[in-house]
Order: C-alpha cells, then sequence, then structure tokens
C-alpha cells in the first residue's frame, strides 16, 4: 500500500499548488487502483503570509509518512526537500479519481524515474508545470 497526499481545493482535482495548500487530502493506494481516503491533513501554507515559513522541518512532519504527493505545482526546492526524505514529488492537474488510478498502474516506473533525471524533476506533468523544466532538459542532455 501508498500513502498518497493531494493538494485538492475541492476534493476531487488536483488543482492546488504545494505552497498554498490549507490541507492535503491522505488515500491510501493498492496495485489494482483501490484506494481509500484516511484523512484530511491539514497545514500552514507557505504562502499565505510571508511571515509564516514551510521550513524543512514543518515538510518532515507534515509527511513523515507520506509516499507521494501530488500538487497542481510544486518548486523544484520542496521536490528536493521531500525527495530527501523518501517522498516522491508529481506535478499534474486533473482529476484525483484518475490519477490514483493511473499511479497504482504505473507506481513502480514512476517512482525510479526522478533519480534517473538527476533528482528534483516531476516527470509525469499534467496540465500543470514544474520550475525545474529547463534543468529536466539540460540534466537530460548530459
Amino acid at each position: 500500500m501508498t500513502k498518497v497526499a493531494i493538494a485538492t481545493t475541492d476534493g476531487i482535482n488536483i488543482d492546488e499548488h504545494f505552497g498554498r495548500a490549507k490541507e492535503f487530502l491522505i488515500y491510501e493506494v493498492d496495485e489494482q487502483g483501490t484506494y481509500k481516503l484516511l484523512e484530511h491533513r491539514g497545514n500552514n501554507p507557505q504562502c499565505a503570509s510571508e511571515q509564516e515559513d514551510h521550513t524543512t522541518d514543518t515538510t518532515s512532519v507534515l509527511f513523515a509518512d507520506i509516499n507521494v504527493v501530488l500538487a497542481s505545482k510544486i518548486g523544484p526546492g520542496q521536490t528536493r526537500i521531500l525527495q530527501e526524505q523518501g517522498v516522491v514529488a508529481f506535478s499534474l492537474t486533473g482529476s484525483i479519481d484518475k490519477a490514483l488510478k493511473a499511479y497504482a498502474k504505473r507506481r513502480k516506473l514512476l517512482e525510479i524515474i526522478p533519480s534517473s533525471l538527476g533528482g528534483g524533476c516531476q516527470p509525469f506533468r499534467g496540465q500543470g508545470s514544474s520550475g525545474c523544466s529547463q534543468r529536466c532538459r539540460d540534466n537530460s542532455e548530459s
């Protein structure tokens, strides 16, 4: 079983930036694509106020038991922090249902791709974009 944290504003779509998410929906997904919602996990978003800081410690605590994070956008710095604690992060948009089912089918492949790209890049993108697309191209050319 895999635990997936999803940044969403409506509980139906992946439509929230990682740094702005006030909460993450936490799902448990099995290899057959069956999933269940475990909890709504509150967050103190970094973009909510300049006085609030989304530190490495906050991320480590919030995602300590999570395997994967899905958000409409997530920057390379935060992706790297998550990756250092063993969490795979992907920038994509669309239906939570479709994303969880697709993830279950492709889980093993998708979890090895970030390290082959030099870390910190999101290879699985929907309509959202990531801040490291240029670095991904640079790493693939070397």
